[in-house]
């Protein structure tokens, strides 16, 4: 099962990545910075899995995974920027008029985050998370930062599911379509992330004291083929690619 989630975890961060640098490298033809700020965003938001996927690697070359230090670190500082990215866009498609203050309140938030995680960092990482020597690639995250996450989670989701709804609407097939996936894209992501990055770390060690039950495997394979799902649902709803045209319209 570990081996499984790593695997799963290593697909879903390369498809991420190669969807965020194809996103960011549009702004080359169109010269709109919502696709530098889209694409930014969602790179940001795949690095929460990106030291399972490390850590994966590792094991099998060298037979190690990151240090919890560096596990913490890859897989959370970067967090801030996608709220942060993903808002300046929001505003820029939604309500431009309410950029100033909805982007001071991310800001405000994205250095709330950064400086309690340094700060509880400095005092010894089990104040943020711990590896569980049983599943190596995952990590069980402290009270603080569960909060935190689960903020950015909830404000990703809402402003996601606004913006998607006026695509939707739209009487243009391609652009409804659009909508749709974006629609299922920010469900399916959010559904993942608060499934693992929340309930997960608060389940274990309350609910489920043994973190090898088969649930929360089973949890764990539906949270990457969630991720997976939402990765191309969100780059069909900025891009919507030619063979993604032909599957929804043929």
């Amino acid at each position: 099962m570990d081996i499984l989630q790593g695997i799963l975890s290593l697909i879903y961060v390369v498809i991420s990545f190669i969807i965020g640098f194809v996103i960011i490298s549009k702004y080359g033809k169109f010269k709109n910075r919502l696709y530098l700020l889209v694409g930014l965003c969602w790179l940001s938001l795949s690095t929460l899995w990106l030291p399972e996927a490390v850590s994966f690697i590792m094991s099998v070359f060298i037979l190690q995974t990151l240090t919890v230090e560096w596990y913490l670190i890859i897989g959370n500082v970067f967090f801030p920027i996608a709220i942060i990215s993903w808002i300046f866009a929001f505003t820029d498609m939604i309500n431009k008029q309410k950029e100033k203050l909805a982007v001071s309140l991310v800001v405000i938030y994205g250095i709330v985050f950064e400086g309690l995680f340094f700060y509880f960092f400095s005092l010894g990482t089990n104040f943020i998370g711990v590896i569980n020597p049983l599943r190596p690639f995952s990590a069980d995250l402290g009270i603080f930062l569960t909060i935190l996450l689960f903020i950015g989670f909830i404000t990703l989701f809402f402003t996601g599911i606004k913006f998607s709804r006026k695509s939707v609407k739209s009487e243009n097939k391609e652009v409804s379509l659009k909508g749709k996936l974006l629609q299922f894209a920010f469900i399916a992501f959010t559904i993942a992330a608060l499934l693992e990055k929340t309930a997960r770390s608060i389940l274990i060690g309350t609910v489920f004291p043994d973190p090898t039950i088969p649930i929360l495997s089973v949890m764990l394979v539906v949270v990457r083929i969630l991720l997976i799902s939402s990765a191309f649902a969100f780059y069909g709803g900025f891009l919507l690619p030619r063979w993604m045209r032909e599957i929804f319209f043929h």
